[in-house]
Protein backbone atom coordinates (compact mmCIF):
# COMPACT_ATOMS: atom_id res chain seq x y z
CA UNK A 1 0.00 0.00 0.00
CA UNK A 2 1.27 3.92 -0.75
CA UNK A 3 0.34 6.23 1.23
CA UNK A 4 1.06 10.07 1.11
CA UNK A 5 4.33 10.48 2.71
CA UNK A 6 2.90 13.46 5.50
CA UNK A 7 0.54 10.62 7.12
CA UNK A 8 1.25 8.14 9.73
CA UNK A 9 0.36 4.50 9.45
CA UNK A 10 1.04 1.66 11.86
CA UNK A 11 4.23 -0.33 11.38
CA UNK A 12 3.90 -3.67 11.21
CA UNK A 13 6.07 -6.37 12.60
CA UNK A 14 8.16 -7.51 9.06
CA UNK A 15 8.54 -11.11 10.74
CA UNK A 16 4.57 -11.02 10.67
CA UNK A 17 4.86 -9.91 7.12
CA UNK A 18 6.73 -12.72 6.02
CA UNK A 19 4.95 -15.50 8.00
CA UNK A 20 1.52 -14.46 6.43
CA UNK A 21 3.40 -14.74 3.27
CA UNK A 22 5.17 -18.48 3.94
CA UNK A 23 1.61 -19.51 4.98
CA UNK A 24 0.06 -18.00 1.66
CA UNK A 25 2.64 -19.53 -0.71
CA UNK A 26 2.21 -22.53 1.03
CA UNK A 27 5.90 -23.62 1.72
CA UNK A 28 6.29 -26.65 3.32
CA UNK A 29 9.15 -28.52 2.65
CA UNK A 30 13.18 -27.20 3.76
CA UNK A 31 13.61 -27.23 0.17
CA UNK A 32 11.16 -24.46 -0.69
CA UNK A 33 13.94 -22.09 0.67
CA UNK A 34 15.78 -22.34 -2.48
CA UNK A 35 12.13 -20.55 -4.03
CA UNK A 36 11.75 -18.44 -1.50
CA UNK A 37 14.96 -16.73 -1.50
CA UNK A 38 15.77 -16.30 -5.38
CA UNK A 39 19.11 -16.92 -4.93
CA UNK A 40 21.61 -19.64 -5.26
CA UNK A 41 25.67 -20.58 -4.25
CA UNK A 42 26.77 -18.33 -7.64
CA UNK A 43 24.88 -15.57 -6.30
CA UNK A 44 26.64 -15.79 -2.93
CA UNK A 45 29.97 -16.30 -4.52
CA UNK A 46 29.50 -12.95 -6.26
CA UNK A 47 28.44 -11.22 -3.04
CA UNK A 48 31.96 -12.57 -1.55
CA UNK A 49 33.94 -10.97 -4.44
CA UNK A 50 32.04 -7.60 -3.47
CA UNK A 51 33.29 -7.71 -0.24
CA UNK A 52 36.25 -8.48 -1.16
CA UNK A 53 36.43 -5.57 -3.37
CA UNK A 54 35.68 -3.30 -0.75
CA UNK A 55 38.74 -4.76 1.65
CA UNK A 56 37.30 -7.39 3.18
CA UNK A 57 39.90 -9.78 4.62
CA UNK A 58 40.38 -12.93 6.62
CA UNK A 59 40.33 -11.14 9.98
CA UNK A 60 37.53 -8.59 9.33
CA UNK A 61 34.17 -8.84 11.66
CA UNK A 62 31.07 -8.87 9.21
CA UNK A 63 27.41 -8.63 9.55
CA UNK A 64 25.50 -10.02 7.28
CA UNK A 65 21.33 -8.71 7.15
CA UNK A 66 19.64 -10.96 5.60
CA UNK A 67 21.23 -14.05 5.83
CA UNK A 68 18.80 -16.10 4.32
CA UNK A 69 19.33 -19.55 3.09
CA UNK A 70 23.19 -18.52 3.77
CA UNK A 71 24.01 -18.54 -0.09
CA UNK A 72 26.85 -16.03 1.12
CA UNK A 73 26.95 -16.91 4.41
CA UNK A 74 28.52 -20.07 3.90
CA UNK A 75 31.44 -19.16 1.85
CA UNK A 76 31.94 -15.87 3.84
CA UNK A 77 32.33 -17.83 7.00
CA UNK A 78 34.43 -20.66 5.26
CA UNK A 79 36.33 -17.12 3.85
CA UNK A 80 36.55 -15.72 7.71
CA UNK A 81 39.13 -16.40 10.57
CA UNK A 82 36.92 -18.02 13.67
CA UNK A 83 34.07 -15.75 15.51
CA UNK A 84 34.18 -13.52 12.54
CA UNK A 85 30.76 -13.79 11.21
CA UNK A 86 26.97 -13.00 12.39
CA UNK A 87 23.77 -13.11 10.51
CA UNK A 88 20.71 -11.87 10.96
CA UNK A 89 17.36 -12.73 9.43
CA UNK A 90 13.87 -13.00 10.80
CA UNK A 91 13.56 -16.19 8.69
CA UNK A 92 15.89 -19.07 10.90
CA UNK A 93 13.67 -21.94 9.20
CA UNK A 94 15.67 -20.40 5.91
CA UNK A 95 19.33 -20.97 7.48
CA UNK A 96 17.42 -24.23 9.13
CA UNK A 97 17.02 -25.48 5.44
CA UNK A 98 20.98 -25.02 4.76
CA UNK A 99 22.20 -26.53 8.13
CA UNK A 100 20.64 -29.71 7.41
CA UNK A 101 23.56 -30.53 5.50
CA UNK A 102 25.90 -31.96 8.41
CA UNK A 103 29.19 -30.28 6.29
CA UNK A 104 28.06 -27.02 6.64
CA UNK A 105 26.55 -27.53 10.50
CA UNK A 106 29.68 -28.92 11.15
CA UNK A 107 31.47 -25.28 9.68
CA UNK A 108 29.03 -23.08 11.68
CA UNK A 109 29.99 -25.02 14.80
CA UNK A 110 33.76 -25.05 14.11
CA UNK A 111 33.93 -21.52 12.90
CA UNK A 112 31.78 -19.85 15.82
CA UNK A 113 29.23 -18.42 13.63
CA UNK A 114 26.56 -16.37 15.02
CA UNK A 115 23.16 -16.31 14.21
CA UNK A 116 20.50 -13.17 15.80
CA UNK A 117 16.53 -13.92 14.56
CA UNK A 118 15.08 -10.49 14.20
CA UNK A 119 13.20 -8.07 11.58
CA UNK A 120 14.84 -4.78 12.93
CA UNK A 121 18.11 -5.30 11.62
CA UNK A 122 19.46 -4.89 15.30
CA UNK A 123 23.10 -6.64 15.94
CA UNK A 124 23.50 -4.22 19.18
CA UNK A 125 23.17 -6.95 21.70
CA UNK A 126 26.42 -8.65 20.79
CA UNK A 127 28.20 -5.58 21.46
CA UNK A 128 30.70 -6.10 18.69
CA UNK A 129 31.78 -3.41 16.37
CA UNK A 130 31.91 -4.71 12.98
CA UNK A 131 34.53 -4.01 10.06
CA UNK A 132 31.69 -4.49 7.24
CA UNK A 133 27.83 -4.86 6.86
CA UNK A 134 26.82 -6.91 4.21
CA UNK A 135 23.16 -6.92 2.70
CA UNK A 136 21.48 -8.25 -0.55
CA UNK A 137 18.03 -8.26 -1.40
CA UNK A 138 16.90 -6.47 1.82
CA UNK A 139 16.20 -2.95 0.82
CA UNK A 140 14.94 -3.60 -2.18
CA UNK A 141 11.49 -5.09 -0.41
CA UNK A 142 11.70 -2.72 2.61
CA UNK A 143 8.85 -0.29 3.69
CA UNK A 144 10.11 3.48 3.13
CA UNK A 145 10.13 3.96 7.04
CA UNK A 146 12.09 0.40 7.33
CA UNK A 147 15.15 2.75 5.30
CA UNK A 148 16.14 4.66 8.34
CA UNK A 149 15.62 1.54 10.63
CA UNK A 150 18.36 -0.07 8.44
CA UNK A 151 20.55 2.46 8.63
CA UNK A 152 20.42 3.83 11.88
CA UNK A 153 20.66 0.32 13.42
CA UNK A 154 24.11 -0.73 10.97
CA UNK A 155 25.64 2.64 12.16
CA UNK A 156 25.16 1.84 15.40
CA UNK A 157 27.91 -1.33 15.11
CA UNK A 158 29.37 -0.29 12.34
CA UNK A 159 33.09 0.24 13.48
CA UNK A 160 35.27 3.82 12.90
CA UNK A 161 36.35 2.74 9.86
CA UNK A 162 33.73 0.43 8.81
CA UNK A 163 31.81 0.05 5.46
CA UNK A 164 28.09 -1.03 4.68
CA UNK A 165 27.73 -2.90 1.28
CA UNK A 166 23.52 -3.29 0.65
CA UNK A 167 21.94 -3.88 -2.51
CA UNK A 168 18.51 -1.50 -3.03
CA UNK A 169 16.37 -0.67 -5.44
CA UNK A 170 16.93 3.08 -7.21
CA UNK A 171 13.68 4.62 -7.83
CA UNK A 172 16.00 6.09 -11.05
CA UNK A 173 16.47 2.75 -12.60
CA UNK A 174 19.76 1.51 -13.73
CA UNK A 175 20.54 0.48 -17.57
CA UNK A 176 21.41 -3.35 -16.50
CA UNK A 177 17.54 -3.81 -16.11
CA UNK A 178 15.56 -2.10 -13.46
CA UNK A 179 12.75 0.27 -14.86
CA UNK A 180 12.81 2.15 -11.54
CA UNK A 181 9.66 3.64 -10.71
CA UNK A 182 7.20 5.72 -13.28
CA UNK A 183 7.72 8.83 -11.60
CA UNK A 184 11.43 8.68 -10.69
CA UNK A 185 10.28 9.05 -6.47
CA UNK A 186 10.16 6.85 -3.82
CA UNK A 187 7.59 4.25 -3.84
CA UNK A 188 6.60 5.22 0.20
CA UNK A 189 5.35 1.77 0.85
CA UNK A 190 4.68 1.34 4.30
CA UNK A 191 4.62 -2.77 4.56
CA UNK A 192 7.77 -4.99 3.49
CA UNK A 193 7.21 -6.04 0.14
CA UNK A 194 8.22 -9.03 -0.63
CA UNK A 195 8.04 -10.83 -3.25
CA UNK A 196 7.56 -7.49 -4.43
CA UNK A 197 9.84 -4.54 -4.50
CA UNK A 198 10.02 -1.19 -3.05
CA UNK A 199 12.37 1.44 -3.99
CA UNK A 200 14.16 5.12 -3.25
CA UNK A 201 15.64 7.91 -4.81
CA UNK A 202 19.59 8.16 -4.62
CA UNK A 203 19.05 11.58 -2.66
CA UNK A 204 16.69 9.83 -0.13
CA UNK A 205 19.76 7.43 0.68
CA UNK A 206 22.05 10.20 1.03
CA UNK A 207 19.46 12.17 2.94
CA UNK A 208 18.60 9.07 5.60
CA UNK A 209 22.07 8.08 5.71
CA UNK A 210 23.66 11.51 6.29
CA UNK A 211 21.04 11.61 9.93
CA UNK A 212 23.63 8.76 11.14
CA UNK A 213 27.11 10.43 10.22
CA UNK A 214 27.89 8.23 6.77
CA UNK A 215 28.14 9.12 3.46
CA UNK A 216 26.55 6.92 1.26
CA UNK A 217 27.69 6.22 -2.28
CA UNK A 218 26.32 4.81 -5.40
CA UNK A 219 28.32 1.88 -6.85
CA UNK A 220 26.77 1.44 -10.72
CA UNK A 221 30.15 -0.85 -11.39
CA UNK A 222 28.75 -3.29 -8.71
CA UNK A 223 25.90 -4.07 -10.71
CA UNK A 224 27.59 -4.26 -14.03
CA UNK A 225 29.74 -7.17 -12.55
CA UNK A 226 26.91 -8.94 -11.15
CA UNK A 227 24.60 -8.93 -14.11
CA UNK A 228 27.38 -10.06 -16.09
CA UNK A 229 26.80 -13.46 -14.35
CA UNK A 230 23.55 -12.95 -12.72
CA UNK A 231 21.51 -10.60 -15.86
CA UNK A 232 18.22 -10.75 -13.46
CA UNK A 233 19.65 -9.93 -10.46
CA UNK A 234 19.99 -5.98 -11.53
CA UNK A 235 20.19 -4.28 -8.19
CA UNK A 236 21.76 -1.16 -7.59
CA UNK A 237 24.41 -0.80 -4.59
CA UNK A 238 25.55 1.64 -2.34
CA UNK A 239 27.96 1.85 -0.21
CA UNK A 240 28.25 3.80 3.44
CA UNK A 241 31.29 4.72 5.73
CA UNK A 242 31.43 7.42 8.27
CA UNK A 243 31.87 11.26 6.77
CA UNK A 244 34.87 11.39 9.52
CA UNK A 245 36.32 8.49 11.17
CA UNK A 246 35.38 8.36 14.43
Amino acid sequence: MKTNSGTKQPRKSTSATLKRLFRRLGFRRPDDARQYVGTDPVSGQLQLELLKREGCKPDSKVLEIGCGRLHLGIPLIQYLQNNNYVGIDPNEWLRQAALREDRYSQLVADKGAVFLSGDSFDASELGIQFDFIFSHSVLSHAAHWQLEQFLQNSAAVMAPAGRLLSSIRLAEGNEYGSQGTPDRKDSMDEEWQYPGNSYFTLATVVKTAGKFGLEATHVPEYTEFYTKTRPKEFHDWIVCSFKTIR
